[in-house]
């Protein structure tokens, strides 16, 4: 069941097959967070906000899906027209699926729009609408290219400056602009070197030494995902219950669907907010997470039954309305892992855990496996698994692929082989009050 369902139709992307009942609970989902969502600064006390609503056409035979408004805003991207972005799913953008499927060389067929495939391309989206079509200068189908190429090492634009169309990069030169006369000096002149007083030693301040100062730099989630989603795709799927043979490979595979479908659920919310641009939200997400960022560090340090109480602790102190908070930490979440930001992306979920959220422990449990944005910790890892995933089968509302419970069969099944059946020791709350300092930004959604 579960590789019919990954390789074919799945919740994030074979968006064409999805029932209606299936599509009407999402929609009733997304509209009961958007109703209690909160934003920040003049648009939380700006009267004409309040009177913001939103209309949505919806064709009697077709449902319309987030995810569907999603492919079809990246499909119209990239050029393949998919038409009006309502989630509707009719031949128009079925047509479009097929035109890029046949651009990426995937097996050609529009009712049958695989995870991998949406995957990749939201991926490819989130790129080049987050820098990368302003540094290769270009757009449509050749900005997809560029996307490919890169991933797959293949690509020579490189970050940083890069050339436009129209302004090739000219050899340095150098211009001497009224020299002045050069003295003539006699063969037989020698002429002393020059000379430089010594500076006195500065004295050096005591400090701890940082012996990793110039180790090198973070790994990029982004980019492992980039490789894992090639891998898939070279795979013809993802990774089942029936195919699993490395367990670690299904842990990453799912940590960047979790990833994608975060991406998503977070970008809905902030067509959302009025009043702010993208780069204020991600402003105010910065100063989200510097504010968690003693919270952030404790996640490589002690488990979850410590410090989801003194999480919980600190978000009741901050007196915010827990709806509001829960919408930002799921609009951070999704900017966080647009950015890259590991920190950004940590502190997210553990807020939304700490708010009543426990499968996004999951997130956790991934982030310490592999050490992205903490200390590479799989004991502690496997202790939020376990949390997240004992959560699910007592009725937690799942937080990605909901509906499919064979995923949560997948991933329990992948940890219990990491840990060679092992019971997850899970330590006694010590749950310590935690003061609260300035306010968290928040976000209200318009309805």
């Amino acid at each position: 069941m579960l590789a019919k369902f990954l390789t074919t139709a799945s919740v994030i992307g074979a968006l064409t097959l999805v029932p209606a009942q299936r599509a009407e609970a999402d929609a009733a989902e997304f509209i009961g967070g958007a109703i209690i969502g909160g934003i920040i600064g003049h648009a939380l006390t700006n009267p004409n906000n309040r009177n913001v609503r939103t209309t949505r056409v919806v064709r009697p035979t077709i449902p319309a899906t987030q995810q569907g408004r999603e492919t079809q805003t990246a499909l119209n991207y990239f050029g393949y027209n998919a038409g009006a972005v309502d989630g509707q799913i009719g031949g128009g953008t079925r047509s479009a699926i097929e035109r890029f499927q046949g651009t990426m060389g995937y097996p050609i067929n529009g009712r049958e729009f695989s995870s991998y495939q949406f995957d990749y391309l939201m991926d490819a989206y989130y790129w080049a609408t987050t820098g990368g079509a302003g540094q290769t200068g270009m757009r449509g189908q050749a900005l997809l290219f560029a996307y490919r190429d890169q991933q797959n090492g293949t690509g020579t634009l490189q970050s940083g400056f890069l050339p436009q169309p129209g302004n090739p990069v000219q050899p340095a030169t150098t211009v001497i602009v009224n020299p002045p006369p050069q003295e003539v000096v006699p063969a037989a002149t020698v002429v002393p070197p020059p000379t430089f007083a010594v500076a006195a030693p500065v004295p050096v301040p005591q400090a701890m030494p940082n012996m990793f100062a110039n180790g090198q730099p973070t790994a990029s989630l982004a980019n492992t995902c980039n490789s894992v989603m090639l891998q898939t795709s070279s795979n013809g799927g993802y990774v089942t219950l029936a195919s699993m043979t490395d367990p670690g490979a299904a842990l990453s595979e799912q940590f960047c669907v979790a990833r994608t479908y975060a991406m998503s659920r977070g970008e809905e919310l902030t067509r959302s907010i009025v009043g702010l641009t993208q780069a204020q939200i991600a402003e105010q997400c910065g100063a989200f997470s510097t504010m968690l960022s003693s919270e952030i560090d404790q996640v490589s340090l002690i488990g979850p039954a410590q410090l989801e109480p003194e999480v919980r602790t600190f978000a009741i102190g901050i007196g915010m309305p827990p709806a509001d908070l829960v919408n930002t930490a799921r609009v951070c979440l999704s900017v966080g892992y647009r950015q890259d930001d590991m920190r950004m992306a940590v502190g997210s979920a553990l807020m939304l855990v700490a708010m009543g959220e426990p499968a996004y422990g999951e997130l956790l449990g991934h982030h310490l496996r592999e050490g992205f944005g903490t200390t590479t910790r799989p004991d502690l890892g496997m202790q939020w698994y376990n949390a997240a995933l004992t959560a699910l089968e007592t009725g937690a509302p799942p937080a990605f692929m909901p509906g499919q419970p064979e995923r949560l069969q997948l991933v329990r099944q992948a940890t219990l082989q990491l840990n060679r059946g092992r019971a997850i020791p899970v330590p006694v709350p010590a749950a310590q009050p935690v003061p609260v300092g300035d306010a968290l930004p928040t976000f209200r959604i318009s309805q």
